[in-house]
């Protein structure tokens, strides 16, 4: 957790260098539970609650056209559900390095669309009453995309926006079943951004 928080430090001139206008966002997060339908429920992957902060810099391309470069520092809880599971709390963190484009370069409504990739770190394991254990590991790097919503005006803004989830690897073992494959933590993750531009 450290070196992603070294990382996020170090890469924020970056994003801050970049474009006319330099904006922060806080970002609450709602993780929607993924359907997990699987031959091997009832163990279900989902990525709960938390925060995110976003450093963005864009400039106008032409009267409505914006692009840009962002960064983030994304924390979400982990949590494991399903029949008879004894879960431990799990943490993610995630560092998202992103290309933007949308429209709405002054006040008014405004849409990002942004791609990219993410360094993550983060795990839970939990048991069950079946003598089994298991694990839920993110992986390391994967791609980031997001899409988003909302209204500015003059150096505040507020909308609304939902991001990939997150793909981890899965173990479990038990005294009739073992098996080791890849996840989606959870369906989109929906979050309320509040913006403030710092010029």
């Amino acid at each position: 957790m450290k070196k992603l928080f070294l990382a996020f430090m170090l890469l924020t001139p970056v994003a801050m260098a970049y474009g006319e206008r330099n904006e922060i966002i806080v970002s609450p997060i709602y993780g929607k539970q993924k359907n997990n339908n699987d031959k091997n429920a009832p163990v279900k992957g989902v990525t709960g609650s938390g925060i995110k902060i976003s450093l963005e810099g864009k400039g106008g391309v032409d009267d409505d056209v914006v692009m840009g470069l962002g960064m983030g520092l994304t924390y979400n809880s982990l949590k494991v559900k399903g029949k008879d599971i004894n879960s431990n709390s799990g943490s993610l963190v995630s560092i998202p390095v992103y290309f933007m484009i949308g429209t709405g370069t002054d006040n008014g409504i405004y849409t990002k669309l942004s791609a990219g990739f993410a360094v993550r770190n983060g795990s839970v394991k939990w048991t069950d009453n079946n003598g089994g254990s298991g694990k839920i590991k993110a992986r390391p790097l994967t791609g980031y995309a997001a899409f988003g919503v909302g209204v500015r005006k003059d150096r505040f803004s507020i909308g609304v926006s939902a991001s990939t989830s997150t793909k981890a690897k899965r173990t479990y073992s038990s005294p009739t079943k073992h098996y080791r494959d890849n996840i989606m933590l959870s369906g989109a993750a929906i979050s309320l951004d509040f913006g403030y531009a710092l010029k």
